[in-house]
């Protein structure tokens, strides 16, 4: 409004109002000011609103601003969830493995032999991968976030100077000097001297000089056995007086060895004595033989089968034609020192179905003809003869040693089994009508049925 109205009547154009213009009323229009608009330094009004700020700190804020003038949003912004996973997976990397190696370094655990250097290798590694995931993850407070790092690495690197490096015993190693030309090879002969205990053999030796001069080695035989209980030596004792037919007057001397009194020298001495044959009846039957013949000296190692017991399960293979091993095991049987095993052999392949295939039956016809000719028992002899009407029809060597053994059992007047004549007859035995009648004019009630047929 301009001051040439003052004193005037003047109407509102907005209310049709009328008023009397004072100069009190009278107010000077003011130029607008909108922001960003550059502020005219010589306007006192503007001047008393606020102070003008020093171009200096102008300068200074439109640097902060950055290129463009806009603040960075990520700097101000929260961290998100997978920083904050990443700083979690971080720090119970690092508990988890300390737990681990707390645990592992105990005796025996995952960290057996591991060396210290080695550990530390693997503890830097460890806090280098959870310090990357820590530095990661902390967005806003990394300096905070190294501290941390610092502190639990040396936490872990102190736990990995305490706790102990176990180490697994190792084998010592004997390291067998080479043979010079200087150092000759152990003397096998020195080592079973001492084993055996050999001045036992030498003290009977000279003592057989006395009677048989220098014929007095072929006069004894030593078999020394490792690990020979006493019920084995019984059972040994007896099978060599009947295999090697030792005179009653003779006895089989056991000496006891080292290995608190498990080893056994045993001495057979006193008449004349075949080396060989006793190493072929040592080996196989008894076991593997190494002979020293001119020590007259058998180290026998005794088969395992000597010293079995009969299972269940073993009853069952000797009882059973059907079963693979029916014929394998009562032919061990056949083998065994204990004489009533052998002779439930016998009678268990004497009674075998015909329509049963014989299997090893050269190595059984073997051991029935041993037994023919060793034993003496009237109901052996007779499943004997019984169980070669199966097995030796058409064995001319089994019709020979029958043959012989009746004979023996006549002159000395002793029972013999009518399977054995049985036997003869069958196989067609050129002594079998000499036997029939002979055995008729002592006997004419027992072989009548014989001679008529």
């Amino acid at each position: 409004m301009n001051d040439d109205l003052s004193g005037k009547t003047v109407e509102c154009g907005a209310c049709d109002h009328r008023f009397l213009v004072k100069e009190e009323l009278i107010f000077v229009e003011r130029p607008k000011v909108y922001p960003g608009e550059k502020i005219k330094r010589d306007d006192d009004f503007l001047s008393r609103l606020g102070r003008d700020q020093p171009a200096s700190e102008s300068n200074r804020k439109e640097q902060s601003l950055g290129v463009g003038g806009q603040p960075r949003v990520d700097a101000i912004m929260p961290a998100g969830a997978g920083q904050n996973i990443a700083v979690g997976a971080g720090i119970s990397f690092l508990f988890l493995y300390a737990f681990i190696f707390s645990v592992g370094t105990s005796d025996g655990g995952i960290f057996q032999d591991m060396a210290r250097e080695a550990r530390y290798a693997l503890g830097g590694f460890v806090c280098l991968v959870a310090g990357g995931l820590m530095l990661f993850g902390a967005k806003n407070w990394r300096g905070r976030a190294f501290l941390l790092l610092l502190t639990f690495g040396g936490a872990l690197f102190a736990l990995i100077l305490v706790r102990p490096v176990h180490l697994t015993p190792e084998a010592v190693q004997v390291v067998t000097p080479k043979v010079g030309l200087d150092e000759p090879e152990a003397d096998p002969i020195a080592e079973i001297k001492e084993k055996s205990g050999y001045k036992v053999i030498e003290r009977n030796l000279k003592n057989l000089e006395d009677d048989f001069g220098g014929l007095a080695s072929q006069h004894l035989v030593g078999i020394f056995i490792e690990g020979l209980t006493s019920s084995q030596f019984h059972s040994i004792e007896k099978y060599f007086k009947i295999e090697l037919k030792i005179p009653p007057t003779n006895a089989i001397s056991r000496y006891l060895r080292n290995n608190r009194g498990k080893d056994s020298l045993i001495v057979v001495s006193g008449f004349p004595i075949d080396f060989d044959k006793v190493v072929q009846i040592c080996d196989p039957r008894l076991g593997r033989a190494t002979t020293y013949p001119d020590l007259r000296l058998i180290h026998l190692e005794l088969s395992a089968l000597h010293d079995s017991k009969v299972t269940d399960d073993l009853r069952e293979k000797l009882s059973n034609p059907q079963h693979p091993s029916y014929f394998n095991e009562n032919l061990n049987e056949l083998r065994a020192l204990d004489p009533l095993r052998r002779k439930d052999a016998v009678s268990e392949l004497a009674e075998i179905s015909p329509n049963v295939e014989l299997r090893y039956s050269d190595e059984i016809i073997a051991e029935f003809i041993r037994l023919i000719r060793n034993e003496t028992d009237d109901q052996l002899l007779s499943d004997l003869g019984r169980a070669l009407l199966i097995w030796a029809q058409d064995n001319p060597v089994a019709v020979d040693v029958v043959s012989e053994k009746v004979e023996q059992l006549i002159k000395l007047d002793s029972n013999v089994p009518v399977s054995f004549i049985d036997f003869l007859v069958k196989a067609n035995a050129e002594k079998a009508p000499l036997f029939i009648d002979t055995l008729w004019s002592i006997k004419p009630e027992v072989w009548t049925s014989q001679y008529i047929a």
